[in-house]
């Protein structure tokens, strides 16, 4: 059985803390809904297609031979039916997908859902496999840096990679990379993976530990890249350069760790980032008390979660 882990602290914009809620359980029917927020789109009117076409001559015929011929009242009514019944099938998904575009969660719920989800699934299974003593850790501990992935990704199916614009104007995304990073008493241990949120599914699993006295440097930093999106054209080989805010651990023998705090380019919910300088001076300062007993407040800072929504 996995070890349990504590609830991760969440930062306000009024700067207080408050713990995400624990009873938003992952069920098939939530499990719905988050596939159809990626799935289903606004209804559009049908087209003008053949079968309207003939729905609607069918009505005209009916009419038309009720009042020209006599004796044929049965034989209009029931080409006016007949059209009346094509007309209901050519309209009738059109009805159905707005009813179901209308029952999609909101973009608060997918947050609210996401976050909580980053908490039971991908801390749960950092804390197993770093194999940490949850007696000597605190929710304090630990940070949560997710980043949405929009490219190939190894082990992902390309189909499954997907993205919504969200009535917020960003973009909120099916995987994700996931950093955890845990600040336990003697070293700092990292975790991270590839989670496909809405199969919840967790594969790319690395892990790291540096021992505070190993470690030689914290740096934050910004590297360009070059990816080419899922959602290209095949014709289309050009790659989009995207800018990573990272913050780098170097230990004496040179190893070094990079956690990746924010994409700029990728357009996802500021309440999904994590400030990188206040990342690099909390591990500062967690370092300095490691090392030097000094007297300071921590600063442990997480992504921030939107107002609770059902």
């Amino acid at each position: 059985m996995g070890l349990k882990c504590e609830a991760i602290l969440y930062r306000f914009p009024n700067n207080r803390f408050n713990l995400i809620p624990s009873n938003i359980m992952r069920t098939p029917e939530r499990v719905t809904l988050m596939k159809r927020y990626f799935t289903v789109f606004k209804a559009g009117y049908p087209g003008f297609t053949n079968i309207i076409k003939v729905a609607l001559s069918a009505i005209v015929f009916g009419i038309f031979i009720m009042y020209a011929f006599k004796n044929t009242m049965i034989a209009g009514l029931i080409s006016i039916a007949f059209g009346i019944s094509l007309g209901i099938i050519w309209i009738r998904p059109f009805f159905k997908g707005k009813v179901i575009f209308k029952d999609r969660p909101t973009a608060k719920q997918m947050y609210n859902w996401l976050l909580a989800d980053l908490n039971e699934k991908v801390k749960e299974r950092a804390c197993d496999v770093l194999k940490l003593n949850m007696k000597d850790l605190r929710s304090e501990n630990f940070l949560i840096v997710p980043y949405p992935i929009f490219w190939n990704e190894t082990g992902v199916k390309p189909e499954l990679i997907q993205r919504r614009l969200t009535e917020e104007g960003d973009f909120i995304y099916s995987v994700w990379h996931v950093q955890v990073i845990a600040l336990s008493k003697h070293y700092i241990s990292f975790f991270n993976c590839t989670y496909d949120w809405v199969n919840d599914t967790l594969i790319n699993e690395k892990t790291n530990e540096f021992f505070y006295d190993d470690i030689a440097s914290v740096k934050n930093d910004i590297v360009k890249v070059e990816k080419r999106f899922v959602d290209q054209d095949t014709e289309d080989t050009s790659k989009i350069e995207l800018t990573e805010h990272i913050f780098a651990i170097t230990n004496m023998s040179s190893d070094s760790y990079s956690v990746i705090t924010k994409i700029p380019e990728m357009a996802y919910s500021p309440k999904l980032e994590v400030n990188i300088e206040k990342a690099v001076q909390a591990l500062r300062i967690t370092l300095r008390q490691r090392r030097y007993n000094e007297e300071q407040d921590p600063i442990i800072m997480e992504v921030e979660r939107p107002k609770d929504e059902d």
